[in-house]
C-alpha cells in the first residue's frame, strides 16, 4: 500500500473516531441537560401548591395535619389540580373526599396520569425544615430536588421533586429527536470536511516526498543536475534543501572527476609520447644510441615513474588509507637536510638560500618525517623550477603562539592574487607566469596542502615581499600519536 493510501486512511480514522467521542458526548449532554430541564420546568409549575402549603403550615403552625395520614396531602394535590386544570370545580366531600367518593372516577388531567408513578404529582413529597420525610410517595431508592418553602423569611420546609431520567411526553421525544437528527447531520458534514481535509493534506505532505523520491532516481542515474522544487518552510522542505546542495555537491564532485581524470590522462599521454619519439627515432635510424639519449629517456622515465608515484599518494590520501607515522620531529633539522639535496642544483641555477632561524631554538612537534620531507621537497623543488635567475630563497621557523610557523619565500615572478588558491588544486598551472616548459604536474602543491591537513596544521600562499611567492606552514606544538 502507498504511503499517501496509509495516511489517508491514518487521518481519516482519527477523524471518525473524534467525531463519535464528539457526537456521542453532545446527544448524552442534550440528553442530560435536557431531562434536567423539564424537571425544573416541572416544578415551577408548583406555586399553587407552594402557596397552599403555606396556608396550611400558617394555620397549624406545623405539618402535624399532613403527618396524621395521606388524606391530607391527597386532599391538597386535589385541590391544586383543581386550581390549575379547572376540572372537578364542585366542593370536597366529607373528610376532604371527591365528589364521587374514594372510589369515584377521577378526571384526567395534564401531569397527572392514574397509576403512572412517574405521574408529577406522585412525585411530589413534602419534607420538614430539616428534609426529614412529612407526605407523598417517597421510595427507599428516589432522589430528589429540594426546592425550600419560605413563610416570614423562615424555611418551613421543602417541597420534593423526584427526578427522572427517562422522557414521558412525545413532545419531549419529537424534541430530543429533532436534536439528535441534527448532531447527526452536522456529523455527517464534519466527517465529510475531514476526509477532504485528510486527502488534501495527504497529498501536500507527500508531494515532496515524491519530488524527493524523483530525484533520487535521476541521481541514480547520475544525472546530478536534478533540482528539487519545494516551497515549504517545514522540515521537508528542509530535507529538499539539504538534497539539493548534495545534488550540487555531488555535480561538482562529478565534474572535478571528468577534469581530473582528462588532465590525468593528459599527464601521462605527454611524458609517454615523448619517450615514445625518441624510441621510435632510433628503431628508424634518425638518432644513435648515445649516453646523452640515454639519460635523457632515464629522466624522462622517472618523471613518469614520480607522476604515477604523486596520484598513488593522492588516491591513498582521499581515500584515508595512507599510513601517517607521527613522533616527535626537530622541523629546522628537516629543513637543513631538505636544503643540503637542493643545494648544488641552487648553485647552478644562481638562487641563494638565506636561513633565519637559530639552530636548536624550536621546540620539536608531533609529525611524520617521510611526509613532511616531502612537503618541504615540493616547495624547494617549486622554487627551483620557477623562480627566474638570479634569485632569492629565503627560509623561517618560528614559534607563534600554539604553532611552529614555517615560511618560504622566493623572488619574481610573482603569483597573480587571484590564483593564489588555486595554486593549490590539483593538476592546477600558471601558465602565464610559471611555464609548464619548466616541468612539473601540478600535484605538489596539492599533495603538500593534504599532508599538512593530516597534521592538523594549515599552509597558505601570499605574495612575497621579494617578489615571488610566500608559502607560510603552521603546525601545531603539541599532538596526539596516531595513525590514519
Amino acid at each position: 500500500m502507498k504511503l499517501k493510501y496509509k495516511l489517508f486512511i491514518a487521518l481519516g480514522t482519527t477523524s471518525c473516531l473524534i467525531l463519535l467521542l464528539v457526537v456521542g458526548g453532545i446527544q448524552f449532554t442534550i440528553r442530560k441537560n435536557f431531562i434536567g430541564f423539564l424537571n425544573d420546568v416541572e416544578f415551577k409549575k408548583q406555586t399553587k401548591m407552594v402557596e397552599l402549603l403555606k396556608e396550611s403550615y400558617a394555620q397549624n403552625s406545623d405539618w402535624k395535619k399532613f403527618k396524621a395520614g395521606p388524606r391530607a396531602w391527597h386532599g391538597l394535590l386535589r385541590r391544586v389540580r383543581t386550581r390549575q386544570d379547572g376540572f372537578d370545580r364542585s366542593p370536597p366531600g366529607p373528610h376532604g373526599t371527591p365528589p364521587h367518593g374514594p372510589g369515584g372516577p377521577r378526571p384526567h388531567t395534564p401531569g397527572f396520569t392514574p397509576g403512572d408513578p412517574t405521574s408529577l404529582h406522585r412525585r411530589l413529597c413534602l419534607f420538614d425544615e430539616h428534609k426529614n420525610y412529612v407526605a407523598g410517595v417517597c421510595r427507599q431508592d428516589s432522589e430528589f430536588d429540594y426546592y425550600p418553602i419560605v413563610l416570614s423569611e423562615r424555611i418551613i420546609g421543602y417541597l420534593g421533586l423526584e427526578n427522572i431520567y427517562e422522557m414521558r411526553q412525545p413532545l419531549e421525544f419529537a424534541f430530543l429527536k429533532k436534536q439528535t437528527r441534527a448532531v447527526y447531520i452536522i456529523g455527517a458534514g464534519i466527517l465529510v470536511i475531514s476526509l477532504l481535509v485528510s486527502y488534501v493534506i495527504s497529498r501536500q505532505v507527500l508531494g515532496p516526498v515524491n519530488a524527493l523520491a524523483r530525484g533520487t532516481r535521476e541521481m541514480r542515474r547520475f544525472n546530478f543536475g536534478i533540482r528539487v522544487n519545494v516551497r515549504s518552510n517545514d522540515e521537508l522542505g528542509a530535507l529538499a534543501k539539504d538534497f539539493n546542495r548534495m545534488a550540487a555537491t555531488l555535480q561538482q564532485y562529478e565534474t572535478m572527476r571528468k577534469n581530473w581524470i582528462s588532465d590525468i590522462s593528459h599527464e601521462l599521454r605527454t611524458p609517454v609520447a615523448v619517450i615514445r619519439s625518441k624510441l621510435e627515432a632510433i628503431q628508424d635510424g634518425i638518432r644513435e644510441m648515445t649516453p646523452e639519449l640515454l639519460y635523457s629517456l632515464h629522466k624522462d622515465i622517472l618523471g613518469l615513474g614520480r607522476l604515477i608515484n604523486d596520484l598513488h599518494q593522492i588516491s591513498l590520501m582521499d581515500t584515508r588509507n595512507l599510513s601517517v607515522n607521527l613522533k616527535p620531529v626537530h622541523i629546522e633539522v628537516l629543513l637543513d637536510k631538505s636544503i643540503e639535496v637542493f643545494a648544488i642544483p641552487y648553485e647552478k641555477k644562481g638562487i641563494k638560500i638565506q636561513k633565519a632561524w637559530t639552530p636548536e631554538t624550536i621546540p620539536m612537534v608531533s609529525g611524520d618525517t617521510a611526509l613532511l620531507k616531502r612537503v618541504f621537497a615540493n616547495l624547494l623543488e617549486n622554487t627551483l623550477k620557477y623562480t627566474d635567475a638570479p634569485g632569492i630563497l629565503k627560509l623561517d621557523c618560528r614559534v607563534s603562539g600554539p604553532c611552529v610557523v614555517i615560511e618560504v619565500e622566493d623572488s619574481a615572478p610573482a603569483v597573480p592574487v587571484q590564483s593564489l588558491e588555486s595554486i593549490f588544486e590539483r593538476l592546477y598551472r600558471l601558465e602565464q607566469s610559471r611555464n609548464k616548459a619548466s616541468g612539473g604536474s601540478g600535484l605538489g602543491l596539492s599533495m603538500s596542502r593534504e599532508i599538512i591537513s593530516l597534521h592538523q596544521g594549515t599552509i597558505t600562499a601570499c605574495p612575497s615581499s621579494l617578489g615571488g611567492l610566500k608559502i607560510v606552514i603552521e603546525l601545531p606544538l603539541t599532538q596526539k600519536t596516531n595513525s590514519t
